[in-house]
């Protein structure tokens, strides 16, 4: 091993009005070597990578680059020197192409001309994601694009940029199997080429995969790193929580009660084609398959987003025409979208406030009732153990997880009968899951129904009743609970006819 580290954090503390969020914080970073932060929402990582790319100043602390005290006044300047991140949130320009947002800023230029060489911009945007295995047409504006090609994108415009550094913050969280895979490959090439990887996830077993190192933080304080080798989940969970995790998934399985829900052949303008489910009260049904098979497009078509070209839906026997979300929520449906920064929050409003959206119509008669959404806010944050200094915070200024808390606590107060959850704990950590499971139990147990995506196979697996599998478009099969396995459900998400072989 190289004996200078490329990074080392002495001593490092961080203060914010009323909370220590790093408390003498020594960590060193190896050239060539993955390195795993992990920690429960809240531990303190979002903070020491601020630090690292000198977004924040430490209280108190040293940093060293090579070797020699650096004191940067911003991330420019630890991009100068090669330091870059995959941040949690998309980072893009949805207007301008693909080529162009790989490139921002470091346009190829026409020799002798200053003009962008567009051309040879393409051709090289194109040769970075196909590197990934993505293959798109680079010339499209990236709002055209899913979220998890949003994310592809993104990783290749830092990788493009050649960093001696380069943070990973929760990369895998909205990606499918397939992608996954390309940027593990990825990840480990960059390795070989003598990359410093900080790698931040709550899927442990890419961690276990990955890492030469794993850091773990807990409430702020660095409590170990130990070699990745040999590490397990069960150990890495242990050291993170400071307990024991015996069962994740505490699922009690309740009486089916009447049907919510149903849908029967139908077909979407977005493509999906002969759609047939049912959900009942007191269950959760699963919605599994990979980035792409069309599953989120199936829960918009609930609620007016996307055009129903024939077939039926029932919704408590009655049949319906899903017009548009409002009149959803009045009937008592409500969706929990998977891109919560764009369509679950109000980032500039306070926690109560977003908590209230949903409900704003249920609480205003002749006049707002503030006392009512003060209550709810107060509930909620209790009930989602939400870490806020208080109900008044910006949700901007909330960690990732916590912001997933804040839109579910959201659907919690609309007094719904039926939600849909589109991959509820994603970049969440292990015991914001938990929390969020504990409060979808509770819902079917009070006789609600809930029809969740996930990608999580093991969330699926654990809290499920039964689960329908997509595959491009179609729902391929329906497994029973006792039907469900990693091997039985990956089949038939990978479009293999017989999943278990069979």
């Amino acid at each position: 091993m190289h004996m200078t580290p490329l990074m080392k954090l002495e001593h490092i503390d961080k203060q914010f009005p009323g909370v220590k969020a790093l408390t003498d914080v020594n960590i060193e970073f190896y050239a060539g070597e993955i390195h795993a932060l992990v920690g429960e929402n809240g531990a303190g990582k979002s903070t020491m990578i601020k630090i690292i790319l000198s977004a924040y100043k430490p209280t108190a602390g040293k940093i060293y680059y090579e070797g020699k005290e650096i004191q940067l006044t911003g991330p420019l300047e630890a991009s100068a020197l090669g330091i870059e991140a995959v941040h949690q949130e998309l980072m893009l320009v949805p207007y301008l192409s693909v080529a162009r947002n790989i490139f921002l800023n470091h346009e190829p230029k026409r020799p002798g001309t200053g003009l962008f060489d567009v051309r040879e911009m393409e051709r090289r945007a194109k040769e970075l994601l196909e590197g990934f295995g993505v293959c798109i047409d680079v010339t499209r504006p990236v709002k055209e694009f899913s979220a998890s090609v949003w994310k592809m994108i993104d990783i290749a415009r830092v990788v493009n940029l050649k960093p001696r550094m380069i943070i990973f913050d929760e990369p895998t969280a909205i990606l499918s199997e397939r992608e996954v895979d390309s940027l593990m490959k990825k990840i480990l090439e960059l390795k070989r080429e003598g990359v410093a990887i900080i790698y931040i996830s709550h899927r442990l077993q890419e961690i276990e995969k990955l890492a030469d190192k794993i850091s773990i933080l807990r409430d702020g304080h660095h409590v170990g790193t130990m070699s990745g080798e040999g590490m397990n989940e069960e150990e890495i969970v242990k050291r993170m929580v400071g307990r024991d995790v015996s069962s994740f998934y505490s699922r009690r399985i309740n009486p089916q009660g009447e049907e919510l829900l149903r849908m029967e052949h139908v077909n979407l303008k977005k493509g999906q084609k002969d759609i047939s489910l049912n959900v009942h009260r007191g269950e959760i049904v699963g919605l599994a398959g990979l980035v792409g098979a069309g599953r989120t497009e199936v829960a918009e078509s609930l609620f007016g987003m996307n055009r129903i070209l024939s077939g039926e839906i029932y919704y408590r026997g009655e049949r319906i025409r899903p017009r548009s979300v409002s009149a959803m929520i009045n009937r008592g449906a409500y969706l929990v979208p998977e891109n919560r920064k764009y369509e679950g929050l109000v980032l500039r409003f306070s926690v109560a406030a977003n908590i209230a959206l949903s409900a704003f119509g249920r609480w205003s008669r002749f006049f707002y009732n503030k006392k009512k959404e003060t209550e709810k806010a107060e509930e909620m944050i209790h009930a989602l153990s939400i870490k806020t200094p208080g109900r008044t915070q910006l949700v901007g200024n909330l960690s990732g997880g916590n912001q997933q808390k804040v839109v579910i606590g959201k659907a919690m107060v609309t007094e719904s009968e039926f939600l849909i959850f589109d991959e509820p704990t994603v970049g969440v950590d292990v015991g914001a899951k938990e929390e969020i499971h504990n409060l979808m139990d509770e819902f079917v147990r009070k006789n609600g129904g809930i029809l969740m995506i996930s990608s999580d196979l093991p969330e699926i697996i654990g809290m499920c009743d039964r689960v329908y599998i997509m595959y491009e478009g179609k729902i391929v099969r329906e497994l029973q609970r006792e039907e469900l396995s990693d091997k039985n459900i990956a089949g038939y998400m990978l479009g293999a006819k017989g999943g278990d072989g069979q």
